[in-house]
């Protein structure tokens, strides 16, 4: 692959999977034509987005490389002759990741990339007596108490795909731009120590406390006890051990990160709490096409009172956003507004099971005749032909589709998460000066937010004075050429301080 202005690291998003976060790398890549960018993108493992990419990419980026986080190999390639003192780096990284540091990160990183074949393999650091020594250390340390064997399967998982990864090719770039931490922040902080060049990083939503949910809600995670009765509220060790993995990816990103930038203000409290240095932290918020969303809010205004009053949920349909809430909360506006209109468009696929799962759900709540999941569809065509748009997620960045819907002049209920709060009743003392968009609510409450829809129904005078405000506020303070010329002048900035890198791949 051509070395390119931008590389930039992903994980399980652009080009294979739509919205959200992708919708924001096309718009970003096809938005800077001057510059050119690469792909390296984290799948779970080869051939596992069987369709392809699902965007057409811009002219502007120069290929896809994809990297697989469970293509394991486990083969001898022979003993390296300092194995002993290789093995050492390892031992200093899991002391590392158990104790909060990052020191030993780019020594690790420097062994286990050594040039041609003496270089650590997954087998020198899983299958060596070495290893073993390593892994009944750390047992021995920390989880004396807990079932070895759970031990034993739990550290392979957790080091296996880190070890797959970081020992990956990279694709060549001026900058490494990573769009979250985890497994794409400990490769674009892979790519920095390996070729000295700049790292850029950009949260959306907060990777560790996403993974905080999954973790806790999930239920391939074995935790093993005594059966007694346990008086402490903590979460079993396993659960903690996973949230600490992560976290620790989470620091290694940000101690390697030369910017860190996010969304919205509040997710700058949560980066530092998990070891962000303030010096590097900015705000570049999201921004829409208004000339785009302009022309769906004259039709919007163009068409008179819909015979029904729309609701309208636009998101993935998963568990993060909580559906199953939205699909409740329907049930009890539906007892009011007996012929209200209810569409949930959003992609389907991600979580086959839980979608069919809220399919049932509006089933068996009699909900057969007001909602409906019609999947993917163009929401700027559908935008106009709403009346209220509701977002139940328990976890949220800066969610695109408030603004989305903000610009056409439709108001939005949604729960007080990521920056929802700030989009809908404004950050700054200017900001709120424009007055309440929507309505906010508390997470996993279908009481609260039907009182909310129903709110807005009875008092249309209401409803018109949020979309006002919204409007307002999407066009002085969520330009997306705002957001453009930002990383404009932040890439410039770093490329122009470094030389092109003249080979093609390591």
């Amino acid at each position: 692959m051509k070395s390119a202005d931008i590389c930039l690291v992903l994980e399980g998003t652009y080009p294979f999977v739509s919205g959200g976060v992708s919708s924001w790398v096309h718009i970003l890549t096809s938005q800077l034509p001057h510059l050119t960018f690469s792909i390296l993108h984290i799948s779970p493992k080869r051939g596992f987005y069987t369709k392809g990419p699902v965007y057409k990419m811009p002219k502007n980026i120069l290929g896809v490389r994809e990297v697989y986080l469970h293509d394991y190999v486990l083969s001898s390639r022979g003993r390296p002759h300092d194995l002993r003192e290789k093995v050492e780096h390892f031992r200093a990284l899991v002391r590392d990741m158990v104790d909060g540091r990052a020191g030993s990160f780019a020594r690790f990183l420097k062994a286990l990339q050594h040039e041609e074949d003496q270089g650590l393999s997954s087998w020198d650091l899983l299958q060596t007596p070495e290893s073993w020594d390593v892994l009944v250390e750390n047992y021995r340390r920390e989880a004396e108490q807990e079932s070895f064997l759970n031990f034993f399967w739990t550290w392979r998982y957790a080091y296996l795909p880190l070890f797959n990864l970081l020992s990956a090719k990279i694709p060549p770039a001026r900058v490494y731009h990573t769009i979250s931490t985890g497994y794409a922040g400990m490769l674009a902080a892979g790519a920095k120590a390996k070729f000295k060049r700049p790292m850029l990083l950009t949260e959306h939503g907060i990777y560790t406390k996403e993974r905080r949910i999954e973790i806790n809600r999930s239920e391939w995670i074995q935790d093993w006890d005594s059966g007694e009765l346990v008086a402490e509220r903590k979460a079993p060790f396993f659960r903690r051990y996973w949230i600490r993995q992560f976290q620790m990816m989470s620091r290694i990103t940000y101690e390697y990160a030369d910017e860190i930038l996010t969304l919205y203000t509040g997710n700058t409290i949560e980066q530092m709490k998990d070891g962000a240095d303030p010096a590097r932290l900015r705000v570049i918020p999201n921004g829409i096409d208004l000339d785009r969303f302009g022309e769906a809010a004259k039709k919007h205004d163009a068409r008179g009172e819909n015979d029904r009053f729309t609701v309208c949920f636009v998101g993935r349909v998963c568990p993060i956003k909580d559906v199953m809430t939205f699909v409740s909360a329907m049930r009890l506006v539906a007892d009011e507004i007996p012929n209200v209109r209810v569409r949930v468009l959003g992609p389907m696929d991600e979580d086959p099971e839980y979608a069919e799962m809220c399919q049932r759900h509006a089933k068996a709540l009699g909900l057969e005749k007001n909602l409906a999941f019609e999947g993917k569809v163009n929401v700027l065509e559908e935008l106009p032909k709403v009346d209220l748009m509701v977002l139940t997620s328990i976890s949220e960045a800066q969610p695109l589709v408030i603004l989305e819907a903000g610009a056409v002049g439709i108001p939005t209920v949604a729960t007080d998460v990521g920056s929802c709060s700030e989009l809908l009743y404004g950050r700054t003392p200017e900001d709120r000066a424009v007055g309440e968009g929507g309505i906010v609510t508390p997470m996993a409450s279908p009481g609260e937010t039907a009182k909310a829809v129903l709110r807005l129904y009875r008092d249309p005078g209401l409803r018109h004075r949020m979309r006002d405000a919204m409007r307002e506020r999407v066009r002085r303070f969520y330009d997306q050429r705002d957001m453009i010329t930002a990383y404009d002048e932040l890439y410039r900035r770093f490329v122009r301080l470094e030389k092109p890198l003249a080979v093609d791949g390591l």
